[in-house]
């Protein structure tokens, strides 16, 4: 009986944890879909349909270190910069790493590409890749980047 009782919370942690890690791949889905909509709406120029990705009091600290805290400063920000610097520029993502820390809570860690960046004269500049972690947090059946830090690695010495 003594092993009965050993066994069975053995077997039902087993089962626990075979589905948590089947519990991973919506949660990897519904993100990695996210990523493809910030994407799709950046190259668009969008910047509303860019920060609808974000949480309502979600931030994003981008590259160059500024960072804008909720989604009207987000999208006014990329207004600001869909009409200036960032003109005519896209971005490529790809997510790297998603992990599940809770049914409700996902980090993210991907690479990005941007290209069509140009100097003051005019002239394109070289693609410039960098690396992004954001953390995710599910509000009903949609998952928003509650906060975003990108940063661009300095070159190899």
């Amino acid at each position: 009986m003594e092993r009965t009782c050993l066994v069975v919370p053995f077997a039902a942690l087993a089962l626990g944890c075979a589905s948590g890690a089947l519990d991973q791949e919506p949660v990897e889905t519904a993100i990695r879909e996210r990523v493809k909509q910030y994407e799709a709406a950046y190259n668009a120029g969008d910047a509303d349909a860019v920060a609808a990705i974000y949480a309502t009091d979600g931030t994003h600290t981008y590259a160059l270190g500024f960072t804008h805290h909720g989604r009207l400063e987000i999208a006014q920000g990329l207004k600001e910069q869909f009409a200036g610097p960032m003109k005519g520029t896209r971005i490529a993502l790809s997510p790297l790493r998603i992990r599940a820390l809770s049914p409700t809570i996902a980090v993210e860690e991907a690479s990005f590409a941007l290209t069509g960046l140009k100097d003051p004269t005019g002239t394109e500049l070289p693609r410039i890749t960098g690396l992004c972690q954001g953390v995710y947090q599910k509000e009903g059946d949609q998952w928003f980047a509650a906060a975003v830090q990108c940063l661009v690695p300095p070159p190899a010495p």
